[in-house]
């Protein structure tokens, strides 16, 4: 038998621990109901918490569902172990925007902009992927009828919206850049990553600015590992590639991922 509290303690932060208490709470009613229960879009970083509870349950199985191949943010579904699968696949809705280029580019942050604007919270949306003309946004199943309802205009452009098949492919649209730093710290990391300087890289960690693997971070000197994920709010995510090693004059080679 798990200890709630001692489980629960184990999150200092409060939105954390509000997280791991909704799932622990799912997790029981879905074991002693014999039912499926969603959780709704989860970061890496909240889906690591997820996992991490849910092990701890016996009779309870869990998986994890973006709607598309490869996709970032997760619902977890957690169903009691001697329920199909299959149950659960229908939470998730695909919608796709189109609209008339003419030379107009709409961005990740202007859907999400205009889609938090008009009501929907954060966490009732998935991934948004983003073409030259097109987009795919992954959400709840619970708000598409809204979104296609009322979902016109995106900033300044008029799009129109359609349910899409699960079908989407991910256009990769990183680039790889090698680069020498000081060190493996935050700062460090973020001047080399967006271009900045280091102390426009430490302002911005310590203005709140900055994400370390989807957690909030304000200290610069953060040790910065191989496979890290960085973002900088309005600048998009890099991620930490390689480290080479040192270079003669004892500067840290390193390849570091720009996800545009």
């Amino acid at each position: 038998m798990y200890d709630k509290t001692a489980l629960l303690d184990r999150y200092k932060d409060y939105e954390d621990r509000l997280l791991a208490n909704r799932i622990v709470d799912a997790a029981e009613y879905c074991r002693k109901s014999f039912t499926c229960k969603y959780t709704h879009f989860l970061d890496p970083r909240q889906q690591g918490i997820a996992d991490e509870l849910l092990e701890k349950f016996n009779e309870v199985s869990f998986s994890f569902e973006g709607g598309i191949p490869d996709a970032e943010r997760k619902l977890c579904i957690i169903r009691h172990e001697d329920l199909e699968e299959d149950v659960s696949t229908n939470a998730v809705d695909i919608v796709k925007f189109s609209w008339y280029a003419d030379g107009k580019k709409l961005s990740h942050r202007d859907f999400l902009g205009s889609l938090i604007g008009s009501g929907i919270k954060r966490e009732m949306i998935g991934d948004i992927i983003v073409e030259e003309d097109i987009a795919y946004l992954v959400c709840k199943n619970e708000v598409t009828s809204f979104i296609l309802l009322n979902i016109s205009k995106i900033g300044s452009v008029s799009v129109r919206s359609e349910l899409a098949a699960a079908d989407i492919k991910r256009t990769d649209k990183s680039k790889e850049v090698n680069s020498t730093v000081s060190s493996l710290r935050l700062d460090s990391i973020v001047s080399s990553g967006y271009g900045v300087s280091r102390s426009k890289a430490v302002e911005a960690i310590k203005s709140g600015k900055v994400k370390l693997n989807w957690e909030d971070i304000d200290t610069p000197s953060k040790e910065v590992k191989e496979g890290d994920t960085i973002s900088l709010r309005g600048k998009g995510r890099i991620v930490l590639q390689e480290v080479f090693g040192n270079t003669k004059k004892d500067r840290i080679r390193v390849a570091i991922k720009i996800l545009l």
